[in-house]
């Protein structure tokens, strides 16, 4: 029997590629380019998750909005603002038929005044009749069932005077964050 030997030899290579100077530079200008045009991609996706998580609603705070509904001249307007778990209120407030005595997110109770849930800073103005609700002094993480009642429109803005002591101004905020 014969046997044939055979003797594989590895033959091996290199590939050499010639790139100019310039090219080298247009190339690592286009990766940077590239870096940067996803970067921004990214930025504004991570942007508009953050907007979708961020409700805001504007409420008209009147006396006509109380029950029974309440004469005075005051009004106001609030932008309540939902982003996650934590509630923030800015806004302003004028005119009110005496002095300012408290401001309030209330849960609404049906027939009856509500139960007060935080107390929001007012910033009056000098003859304490009216004033403004800086957002960062007022805002509030809200636990579930707080969410809950939020969802469902069950909270709403009550200003008091010392002459309505159960409220002067009221602003329903309706549902948000469902």
């Amino acid at each position: 029997m014969n046997y044939l030997n055979c003797k594989i030899k590895q033959v091996s290579f290199e590939l050499i590629i010639y790139t100019s100077p310039r090219r080298i530079k247009i190339m690592k200008r286009l990766s940077i380019y590239t870096f940067t045009v996803l970067l921004g991609i990214f930025w504004m996706l991570g942007d508009i998750t953050d907007i979708k998580a961020q409700q805001s609603k504007k409420i008209i705070l009147a006396g006509y909005k109380h029950n029974p509904p309440v004469s005075t001249t005051g009004s106001g307007l609030a932008t309540v603002t939902l982003h996650g778990d934590t509630l923030t209120v800015k806004g302003k407030f004028e005119d009110l038929n005496a002095n300012y005595s408290g401001a309030y997110l209330m849960v609404t109770i049906r027939g009856q005044s509500g139960n007060q849930l935080h107390r929001l800073k007012a910033k009056l103005n000098e003859d304490k009749t009216g004033g403004k609700f800086i957002g960062k002094d007022n805002r509030f993480v809200l636990s579930p069932s707080q969410k809950t009642l939020l969802k469902k429109g069950d909270i709403y803005i009550n200003i008091s005077s010392f002459e309505n002591k159960k409220g002067e101004l009221r602003g329903n905020i309706g549902p948000i964050g469902g």
